[in-house]
Parts: C-alpha cells; sequence; structure tokens
C-alpha cells in the first residue's frame, strides 16, 4: 500500500504524484488537519442522531494517507478503482471521503481547479436567463483586436512593464491552464483551445531568466498569440536596445513592431524544407529562450 512514509522517502515520486514538494505537503496538511477538525466537529453534532457522536468505525486511513490519496485523485485524474487497490480500500468508502468530506475541505484550503468529473456537483453557479443563453448562441468567437476589447473592456493594453535599462533581453511566451467547461455555449466556445484540446485561459508573460516583468492574462483560449500580443501593448514599453526572444508562434511580430529588436525562429515555408543555417539558427535561438534546457543539451553532446 502506497503511504506518505513512503514517498516522503522519495520526493520526486511525492511531487510527481501530488504536485507538492515534501514542505509544500506537510504545509498543506497543517491546514487540512485544522479544516477537517472543524468540519467533523461540526458533522458528528448534527440532529437528529442514530448513535453517539463518535460511535462508527473508525477510518482505515490516517488524514495524511486520505490528504495523498485525494491529491493524486485531482493530480492525476486517475478512477476510484486504481486508488482503492493502491490505498487497500474499496471505491464506496474512497467515494464518501472524496466527495462528502475531503474534496470541500480542499476548495477552502488549496484553490483547486473544478474538473467536470470530480468537482462539478461542488460548483455553484447562478443560473442564467434563457433568453441569454439564445443571445449567445449567435455570438460568435474572437477574431480581432476591436472585437476583443469590446468583448473585455476590462482590459487595459497600456500596463507599463518595469524594464530596467540594463537588461539586455526578455522572453515573452503564452501559456495555457486547465478550467471546468462552462456550462453556458457561447463561453464554453471561447473557452475551447484547439492546440490543447481542452477549455483553457491563456496568460502572457513577459520575463528575463530571473523576474517576471508582466502578465497579461485570464483571457479565453480560443485567442491566437498574435491577437493577445497588441492587446497587452506590452512591445510598445520595450526600450531601444532591448531583445525580445519569442517562439514560431509570433511570426510577422518583426514587421509589426520595426522599432523593437526582435528574435524569433525562422518558420518553415509550405512544402519546402529548411536548409542546414535555418535548423541552426533556430537551435541557437532555443538554446538562449530555454536556456536551461538548452545549456543540458549542450553539456550532453560536447561530453559525446
Amino acid at each position: 500500500m502506497i503511504t506518505v512514509a513512503k514517498l516522503r522517502r522519495k520526493p520526486r515520486h511525492l511531487k510527481a504524484f501530488t504536485g507538492l514538494s515534501v514542505a509544500e505537503f506537510d504545509i498543506l496538511l497543517d491546514h487540512v488537519i485544522a479544516a477537517y477538525d472543524t468540519a467533523e466537529s461540526a458533522r458528528k453534532q448534527l440532529t437528529p442522531r442514530q448513535r453517539q457522536a463518535g460511535a462508527g468505525h473508525p477510518f482505515r486511513l490516517a488524514l495524511p494517507e486520505r490528504l495523498l490519496m485525494g491529491l493524486m485523485y485531482l493530480r492525476l485524474y486517475v478512477r476510484q478503482s486504481l486508488l482503492g487497490y493502491l490505498f487497500d480500500l474499496d471505491e464506496g468508502n474512497i467515494s464518501r471521503e472524496l466527495h462528502l468530506r475531503l474534496l470541500p475541505i480542499l476548495r477552502e484550503v488549496l484553490p483547486v481547479p473544478l474538473r467536470d468529473a470530480p468537482l462539478r456537483h461542488l460548483e455553484n453557479e447562478a443560473s442564467q436567463d434563457k433568453s441569454q443563453d439564445k443571445k449567445d448562441k449567435k455570438d460568435k468567437r474572437i477574431g480581432t483586436l476591436q472585437e476583443l476589447f469590446a468583448a473585455y473592456p476590462e482590459i487595459e493594453p497600456e500596463i507599463e512593464p518595469e524594464i530596467e535599462p540594463e537588461i539586455e533581453e526578455v522572453l515573452l511566451d503564452a501559456t495555457e491552464q486547465s478550467v471546468p467547461q462552462p456550462k453556458n455555449k457561447h463561453q464554453r466556445k471561447l473557452a475551447y483551445s484547439g492546440k490543447q484540446h481542452d477549455h483553457t485561459i491563456k496568460t502572457q508573460i513577459l520575463a528575463t531568466k530571473t523576474q517576471i516583468l508582466h502578465v497579461f492574462g485570464n483571457l479565453p483560449g480560443c485567442l491566437n498569440d498574435m491577437l493577445v500580443l497588441p492587446a497587452s501593448g506590452v512591445l510598445r514599453q520595450v526600450p531601444p536596445g532591448v531583445t525580445v526572444r519569442l517562439d514560431k508562434g509570433y511570426a510577422g511580430t518583426d514587421a509589426a513592431y520595426p522599432s523593437v529588436d526582435v528574435a524569433q525562429p525562422i518558420k518553415k515555408k509550405p512544402k519546402q524544407a529548411q536548409t542546414i543555417l535555418e535548423r541552426a539558427y533556430n537551435y541557437l535561438l532555443s538554446v538562449r529562450r530555454i536556456y536551461r534546457y538548452g545549456a543540458l543539451r549542450w553539456s550532453i553532446t560536447s561530453r559525446v
């Protein structure tokens, strides 16, 4: 049976199963213990009761193992039958522990992502009018910068990042985070990312190798990177002489921002193979952008 004590001796496995280090797991455990004791005390005081508080069969698993089971359920998205095999429990006990006790407490102490299957019944959204649903069905996807500003008037594209003059280069990229499937059809359509094949929110980050300078996010996953970039207005705030390193998803940025020193890979043309020089140039740029990965590959190849 898998236990917390075993995984403490293998921090890499604990990180892979739960997404937390040993220290982070202990901090979360302290918060869960306090919230769990409070919830259990309140549950045992409910009336009417058939037996005295504290009666019944005790839990087979200690709270650390139950927390480990809940984190693995959310992190790995595994079936309850597999959890029953790993923790030596039947599926009924696992279902009652997760949905009646542990997951509601985790929502209080941890920003748990609401996946469709595990936490759909815990989601409490306000109902919407049928007339609003019919109106949303006629809405189209966001395809232009004007439509983006109209749909999200709270966006402020002129937020100035704090870029110090001595910074020589910055890295710009967008990332996507999975979100629960929206119930509204139009919002579901906007949140769906064809690249990730999931419903996501998109966040654009400008950073150096050691410091995050600017974050522009909470946008629907259907948006193209080249639509998010002008909406953020971040390149207009980059001082002269600072190199902005991009990936292939930002093709055309050098033409759209001629005053900015842009370094991005050469994109392959349709039905044409890249030359050796173009591939070498793209590799050198990737080494500079993903510097840890590039340094690792360079150290390995140099030894060979």
